[in-house]
């Protein structure tokens, strides 16, 4: 699972305007609940907890949507709880409209949150997602995040962040979900390297992984998508739960 981050200050890449579109906080339960296919009673919890829902309309019509954690979150499949700075903003659970999906909105509605997010004290936001998350990961690197680590379960159990090319901030990435950074040497002895593994090792069958080394021996992974090693196969995608 990728976790990347955008601070204030770092460069924004320039976007062509989607005619139509504004972007602005909603705290409306009845309208979150339709556009989110939550409970009411899911949405007032979330916005109980400190979450800020941002609703992206085209021409007046709701067409995607996203929340900010501003006080803590979690993140549900890796059983992962933390709490967050005054710095600090977590973005979570965003989706478009499939009849407004390849507009280029995911972005947009990204880039107005920092802006919002930033003028009001933000300085460093996180966001994750599933591996195999093409149309996500491409949203989130238009929006101009630069993807820091890779989040995955120990053999042991617990949380680790493998440092990708920025490791000063995937060093503060881990201190702010309050997990251990894992050096690359380590990485194929240490974490589980797919997500299938993540949920094996969840399950308490990590002893079982086939595809973590042992012995010194790497082994193929069964959960790689033949010819095309870099895709990863059976995530349901990355769900962020309210947090305290």
């Amino acid at each position: 699972m990728a976790l990347a981050t955008w601070w204030k200050g770092d460069p924004l890449p320039a976007l062509a305007p989607v005619p139509g579109l504004t972007v602005a906080v909603c705290s409306d339960a009845a309208l979150l609940a339709e556009i989110n296919a939550l409970d009411p009673s899911e949405v007032r919890a979330r916005l109980d907890a400190g979450h800020r829902a941002y609703l992206a309309a085209l021409d007046g019509v709701p067409v995607a949507y996203g929340w900010v954690a501003t006080v803590g979150a979690a993140i549900g499949e890796l059983d992962l709880r933390f709490a967050l700075s005054d710095r600090d903003r977590y973005l979570w659970d965003f989706a478009t409209l499939p009849a407004y999906r390849g507009r280029g909105i995911y972005p947009r509605l990204l880039q107005a949150i920092l802006a919002r997010e930033a003028q009001a004290g933000a300085e460093r936001f996180w966001i994750i997602h599933a591996p195999e998350n093409h149309a996500s990961a491409a949203g989130i690197a238009k929006a101009g995040f630069q993807a820091v680590s890779e989040l995955s379960f120990h053999r042991e159990r617990g949380v680790g962040s493998l440092a990708l090319d920025h490791r000063e901030r995937a060093r503060v990435g881990a201190a702010v979900l309050g997990v251990s950074l894992v050096e690359a040497v380590q990485a194929g002895r240490v974490l589980s390297p797919c997500w299938r593994c993540v949920m094996a090792a969840r399950s308490g069958q990590a002893d079982h992984v086939p595809c973590w080394e042992r012995d010194g021996d790497a082994h193929a992974c069964a959960c790689i998508v033949p010819d095309r090693g870099a895709q990863r196969a059976g995530s349901t995608g990355a769900v962020a739960e309210p947090g305290a």
